[in-house]
């Protein structure tokens, strides 16, 4: 790779910005990832502390590039395309790390500014990808207006994580685990993104997104179609993409009575006394759904989804839940094992842990097992901390790998899957700060006879 990059940050000295975008980056500068980096440009109103401090920090000039930018100004794109007039021949990276709401108005500015140059050039755009399924094909259509898809970089930091990356790997590598992924062993899946904390001082942003548009339309239903998409013919980005595809088309949809029953909605005590927030606000801070995917695969396996806000604690995790022995060896053992699990989890470490029964050490020869896990704590084998998601996936970007980037008709179909909850007007539930989220949601899953594994 020989060309010189440009990479310009819409939104340069916001909270992503400074605590995700460009600590990332410098990461990546210093390892030797952006040999061919020209400048890293932060854009924005207005220069802050913070980021001043940042840069400082970091001692490299190519990351201090400032220019005064504001989306709704026609002057600001005047003035970004005289700074583009000096780069000829570069590749142009935008990433719009800015409100959702201002993501149509900047496309409309920016795109017919870039059809000046001839510069190769790529698009990141952050979640959430639209607000429905109709805002979402439109900014789909208006992208498409101004880029091919090829150049498009539809992002989701959870696809950067090594554990969630790990899934693929472990079932393409091991026979054994690929063999049980399927409708005749797995029980159910569970799939949990939990969060300790609030809103953050963010409430004029998720009070108009809320836990659905947030989590579960995106993070949750990418780790969902990550863990159960059939293994593809080939190992190319775009026949990954079509099995996460041909995945979430397969997923039932809940409509009518059914979503009452299959979604609920909570919302954590003293969530409407929050900053920015409205103080009648049916807003959800957290959902739990089950939903099923109708394939032959995973026909009648329940998928167990679980997200929210001011829990218990923070866990990202995914957990595959085997089927209880037969009844026949339970008798023999005089007790019921538990159920073998597979946890792929993301967060607070990136490890995976495989629980199974075996016989107590000083057990007779046919005894009650015990469970036993077998832990791979992926830090620990690295000898040190990971990289982050968002360094993995900025290099990616720049090495032109779209595989764990969403394709335009992938945020479509996930759209579709949420639709219907959006439009309904479901009963929203109060749970305490610090808890495990409303009683409703416990009984979602114990009235199947399952219990949650957080």
């Amino acid at each position: 790779m020989n060309k010189k990059i440009s990479l310009f940050i819409i939104g340069g000295t916001g909270n992503l910005a400074k605590k995700k975008l460009l600590p990332a980056l410098h990461s990546l500068y210093v390892s030797g990832g952006l040999e061919n980096l020209h400048r890293v440009y932060s854009l924005a109103r207005g220069r802050d502390e913070g980021w001043e401090r940042l840069i400082e920090s970091f001692g490299e000039e190519k990351m201090s590039s400032f220019l005064p930018f504001d989306v709704t100004k026609d002057s600001s794109y005047k003035e970004l395309g005289d700074t583009l007039n000096n780069l000829k021949g570069q590749e142009l990276i935008f990433y719009l790390s800015i409100s959702p709401f201002l993501f149509e108005e900047t496309l409309r500015r920016l795109g017919p500014l870039l059809r000046n140059f001839t510069n190769p050039r790529k698009i990141v755009i952050e979640k959430p990808f639209g607000f429905d399924l109709q805002s979402a094909k439109k900014l789909n259509e208006l992208l498409h207006r101004y880029f091919i898809e090829d150049e498009i970089y539809r992002i989701d930091h959870f696809l950067g994580k090594y554990t969630v990356q790990n899934i693929f790997s472990l079932r393409l590598s091991n026979t054994i685990f690929e063999g049980l992924w399927n409708k005749n062993f797995v029980d159910h899946v569970q799939i949990a993104a939990i969060e300790d904390v609030g809103i953050e001082g963010r409430g004029e942003y998720y009070d108009r997104v809320g836990a659905i548009r947030d989590m579960l339309q995106n993070h949750m239903l990418q780790m969902l179609s990550f863990l159960s998409m059939e293994l593809p013919c080939c190992t190319d980005p775009e026949s990954i993409r079509d099995e996460k595809v041909k995945l979430l088309r397969s997923i039932r949809k809940v409509e009518g009575k059914e979503l009452e029953k299959s979604i609920i909605r909570g919302q954590y005590e003293g969530y409407r006394a929050e900053e920015k927030v409205k103080k009648d606000s049916k807003t959800e801070t957290f959902i739990a759904a089950k939903f099923y995917v109708d394939n032959p695969r995973w026909q009648d396996v329940p998928f167990y989804l679980i997200t929210g806000k001011k829990l218990h604690r923070k866990l990202s995790q995914i957990t595959v839940v085997f089927k209880e022995v037969p009844r026949v060896f339970s008798k023999m053992l005089d007790c019921t094992p538990k159920q073998n699990k597979v946890i792929f989890q993301a967060a607070p470490k990136n490890k995976i842990i495989i629980n199974f029964e075996l016989r107590p050490p000083l057990g007779s020869f046919i005894s009650c097992p015990m469970e036993t896990a077998m832990e791979y704590d992926m830090e620990d084998y690295a000898k040190g901390k990971l990289p982050e998601a968002y360094e993995t996936l900025l290099l990616d970007v720049v090495k032109s790998d779209r595989t764990l980037f969403m394709r335009g008709d992938e945020v479509e179909s996930m759209w579709e899957v949420v639709q219907p909850m959006i439009e309904k007007d479901l009963p929203l539930y109060t749970y305490k700060q610090g808890s495990y989220g409303p009683k409703e949601a416990k009984s979602l899953i114990e009235q199947d006879g399952r219990a949650w594994v957080l």
